[in-house]
């Protein structure tokens, strides 16, 4: 079972349509709730989905932070999307800042510079729908960039020990390559 964390998404039940498609049991939690009591070993990956966490919040971030760094540590595949990425950014001590203006671009061409398991099977480029109002700077060294764009240096960021992936872009928006992206994320969780 995959645990989706719902930042206030609309487009969850487009991630929720993507597992179903791939016969893979989920569940959604709203971000609100407290992941340290999770049972860690009831699920094989974690989806922090896009969304308004309230970043700009100090307290409920700091919350946030204690609850991903718990779930850093379970050594299960994550993959945060957009909000999601941002968080597992900062939580990793990457710097999160804001745009003058948000960020829409349907048909963003996003350059992949690192293959990895969630990039497995697609192009050196793709096309992505992305839709944003922050970005990571400063990405600390526990974190590689893996792709980038014209819009941003950092499209996609690794974790080099851990299964954990960001991607900045919304891959739930991206037609066949971002369906690619989720069942190579939910073959890393099944392997």
């Amino acid at each position: 079972m995959i645990l989706i964390i719902d930042n206030h998404s609309k487009n969850v039940p487009l991630i929720e349509n993507i597992l179903k498609k791939f016969n893979v049991k989920y569940k959604v939690f709203d971000q609100k709730t407290d992941f340290r009591n999770i049972e860690k070993n009831t699920y094989k990956g974690i989806i922090f989905s896009g969304g308004v966490p309230y970043l700009d919040e100090k307290i409920y971030f700091d919350a946030i932070k204690a609850d991903i760094s718990c779930m850093i540590n379970y050594d299960i595949p994550i993959l945060g999307i957009c909000v999601g990425h941002e968080i597992i950014g900062e939580a990793c001590g990457a710097e999160l800042l804001k745009l003058k203006k948000p960020s829409w671009m349907p048909n963003l061409k996003v350059k992949i510079l690192k293959k990895s398991k969630i990039f497995k099977g697609l192009p050196d480029e793709i096309i992505a729908y992305e839709h944003h109002e922050r970005y990571l700077k400063n990405v600390p060294a526990e974190l590689e960039i893996a792709a980038t764009s014209r819009k941003d240096k950092v499209e996609a960021i690794f974790h080099k020990t851990r299964p954990i992936f960001g991607l900045q872009f919304h891959p739930e928006k991206s037609g066949v390559a971002g369906e690619k992206i989720f069942k190579n994320f939910v073959d890393l969780c099944y392997s």
